[in-house]
């Protein structure tokens, strides 16, 4: 049997489908892994991406700006999708940059332990430094937000940064013989 371009592929799917169809009503079909629990992420750990992600999005504009290109679209993305102003915005970018500050110097630090028991003590103890340094940056800053900046960050940082399940349901009568 001879193909041509055009022919192959629309062949080659439809003898795929039968396939899968044939699979299928034999009773060989194997249904699909159940999905995992996703663990919900924690307020403090929302505002840690966050604010690390807008710490990420100065440095990428200062390095455009260095190049003599625009970086303020990038710098200012995430106020404008808040709606905020530059006043408003200023905690935030301040808090930002000094989190990323310190956790960069912890980051250092995790990177240079050794692969030993002492090693993985010395971890969990810049570990819990870390979510001290988290949890006392958002405490800080939440002083700082009006209530209402406060309610609309949170409720962006919760759309924006928390995981989304994606589930695809297949058809159990996939490839079986309806009956009439």
């Amino acid at each position: 049997m001879k193909f041509s371009g055009k022919t192959f592929l629309p062949w080659f799917l439809c003898s795929l489908l039968a396939c899968a169809a044939a699979h299928s009503a034999s009773g060989h079909a194997q249904s699909p892994p159940p999905l995992k629990q996703l663990k919900p992420v924690s307020l403090q750990h929302l505002y840690w991406h966050f604010l690390i992600h807008q710490a990420d999005l100065d440095a990428f504009a200062a390095k455009l700006q260095e190049k003599g290109d625009n970086g303020n679209a990038l710098r200012n993305d995430l106020q404008n999708r808040l709606g905020f102003s530059d006043a408003d915005y200023a905690p935030i970018r301040t808090s930002s940059q000094r989190l990323a500050a310190e956790l960069k110097l912890l980051d250092e630090q995790l990177k240079a332990l050794p692969h030993s028991p002492a090693g993985a003590s010395q971890a969990q103890g810049l570990i819990a430094q870390r979510e001290s340094c988290i949890d006392n940056e958002v405490y800080n800053l939440s002083l700082e937000l009006s209530p209402q900046n406060k309610t609309a960050l949170e409720k962006f940082m919760a759309q924006f940064f928390a995981p989304r399940r994606v589930s695809v349901h297949v058809p159990q009568a996939a490839g079986k013989a309806v009956a009439k």
